[in-house]
């Protein structure tokens, strides 16, 4: 960077600390968000007691996992996050018979936890509370407390909390559904109606926009519902959702058949059942993420090593709230995000940890009872929720509130310890974050990228074969067709997320993806528009990929000569274009 450059990237960062963005219905949002919270905060507290119901609490806040899914999709992330949460909050505990195993037992958990998250892509808000709950584990334990406290209180709390967001989810069932559905008509109107003005290039990205969208829509709408629950031919709102999102898909293939195929005679065959499946099955997700240079892999890797050295080093400072650094260093990569940012986000939640520890005194100074405590904490989670998307540093002065709050206090001058621990294990969580970000997987960018488009390419030869085959029509084709989208969307959206790391290693890497983006919607199109009949000049095409593939180095952090990639993929989809009768 040139010193020039130095003073633009200062001010860039300082707006962005200080920038306040737009969240149209957020506040609303917020209330819906922390009913079941506040529901089963005061529900415990009625049973139990103010500060059992505190204890609890990272269980209540495990129902806002799924909380963008249809009914049934969430239901069952529900279930996982309850039995994940009970079981970290239970290996915490466990972890801190020996002291010095915690740091290998949590970051161990957080590797399995992560990787899990993101290889299935369970979307936001991510796995932060199953793994906070470990973390505070280990802090229930330093203070005398049994795996007796989490079945009386983290369980309870989670199950109250989770049936009171499965009843709001009932009031709207198809709203995640509809959102996603209308998204895609947007998108699919955008490519196939573009601006004037819009170059190739624009109407590439245009072109993946919609895509990417139509395969999110079906992957909300089949996750919507169970198997036979949704009649085409019957009056329902979920079937005029799907009725919605056919015309979308229909007529992004229609647009896709004539930009690839403009002279070629090629009707588009009178049947819907060709619909893409949405969300692959679990075990391809799984494998695929097992895969060298797979990003749950890195993202599970480097928030592993972060808590494991934040662990140890707070061990070796005069320190008993170790779940503090932890929470840091996951807060900082639990979820993916790019360098620039996540050092951002260290330096908000320090500025916001600092504010909000003031606040935590002023309010603890006062004395509040045990159930002002639990409205404080209520209106602490609203503030938090409607802010956070407008600016992350304003929102961590609540969190660091409503946190403390939840800390139950032995005596009353522990406060004071309390808020001292708290800036220090912020700072040296964040310290070891921020240092972890810029280590591990530094060279990782090329290394994602090149593991992906070898596995874009691959997915291609499934389809390949059943067009050779004349078998585009069975299920086991539409399975094939569906990894491929899959896989196209996916390296797309994983150049755009690596790019930034690493802007120079990769900056012709678009070339890559357009022409291979290209070549999987090509192909696509010629599924479409092919009834169940071998085609034979496939097999030269299959061949070819497949020959392009063995011939590509080991897949590695060393780059490759992007133009001489994208030179032989576009090679290859030229020729199977001039394949196709009517094409000149």
């Amino acid at each position: 960077m040139s010193q020039s450059d130095k003073p633009s990237s200062i001010r860039q960062l300082l707006h962005r600390l200080v920038t306040i963005r737009p969240a149209p219905g957020r506040n609303k949002q917020a209330v819906i968000i922390i009913t079941p919270i506040a529901v089963s905060l005061v529900t415990m507290a009625l049973i139990t007691n103010p500060t059992h119901a505190t204890m609890g609490m990272l269980g209540a806040m495990g129902a806002l996992a799924g909380n963008t899914n249809a009914p049934l999709s969430r239901a069952r992330i529900l279930i996982g996050v309850g039995i994940a949460t009970v079981l970290s909050q239970y290996l915490g505990l466990l972890s801190m018979r020996v002291e010095w195993f915690m740091p290998l037992i949590l970051a161990a958990w957080s590797l399995v936890i992560i990787w899990t998250w993101h290889a299935l892509q369970l979307g936001p808000p991510g796995p932060l509370n199953i793994l906070f709950a470990g973390a505070f584990g280990a802090y229930m334990a330093s203070h005398g407390w049994s795996i007796t406290t989490i079945f009386t209180s983290t369980g309870p709390s989670f199950l109250i909390a989770a049936v009171v967001s499965m009843m709001i989810s009932f009031i709207s069932p198809h709203r995640p559904v509809r959102i996603a559905v209308e998204k895609a008509e947007t998108a699919v109107n955008n490519y196939c109606e573009p601006d004037e003005d819009a170059d190739s290039h624009d109407i590439a990205r245009l072109r993946s926009a919609a895509h990417a969208a139509i395969h999110q829509a079906w992957w909300a709408y089949n996750d919507g519902h169970s198997s036979g629950a949704d009649n085409p031919s019957e009056k329902s709102e979920l079937s005029e959702l799907r009725a919605r999102l056919v015309t979308a898909h229909m007529r992004l293939e229609h647009k896709l058949r004539l930009e690839a195929f403009p002279s070629a005679d090629m009707s588009l065959p009178d049947h819907l059942d060709r619909t893409p499946l949405g969300r692959p099955k679990t075990s391809y997700l799984l494998r695929t993420a097992l895969e060298r240079g797979s990003r749950p892999t890195m993202l599970a890797l480097r928030a592993a090593t972060g808590v494991f050295f934040a662990a140890l080093l707070i061990i070796l400072l005069p320190s008993s709230h170790p779940y503090w650094a932890i929470l840091s260093v996951l807060i900082l990569m639990h979820m993916d995000a790019t360098r620039s940012d996540m050092t951002i986000k260290a330096l908000h939640r320090v500025l916001g940890t600092s504010i909000g520890l003031a606040l935590y005194l002023a309010v603890a100074a006062l004395g509040p009872s045990g159930w002002v405590q639990i409205g404080l904490i209520i209106i602490f989670l609203w503030v938090m929720q409607a802010l956070v998307t407008r600016n992350y540093g304003i929102a961590c002065i609540f969190i660091t509130c409503f946190a403390l709050l939840m800390t139950p206090l032995t005596q009353p001058d522990e406060m004071y310890q309390l808020a001292r621990d708290r800036i220090l294990e912020t700072v040296v969580g964040l310290a070891v974050g921020i240092i972890t970000i810029h280590v591990v997987g530094r060279r990782a960018p090329v290394l994602l990228v090149r593991s992906q488009y070898r596995r874009t390419l691959r997915s291609m030869m499934p389809v390949l074969r059943s067009l050779a085959d004349g078998r585009t029509s069975t299920p086991e084709a539409q399975v094939e067709r569906n990894q491929m989208v899959h896989e196209l969307v996916r390296g797309s959206a994983l150049l755009s997320a690596t790019r930034p790391d690493a802007p120079q290693a990769l900056q012709d890497w678009s070339k890559v993806d357009r022409t291979v983006t290209e070549t999987g919607y090509d192909l696509l199109a010629v599924c479409w528009h092919t009834i169940d009949k071998p085609v034979p000049w496939v097999h030269r095409v299959l061949a070819d990929i497949a020959i392009f593939i063995t011939g590509l180095p080991p897949i590695s952090s060393h780059n490759l000569d992007a133009h001489n990639v994208a030179k032989e993929m576009e090679r290859i989809r030229l020729d199977m274009i001039s394949s196709i009768p009517g094409v000149s």
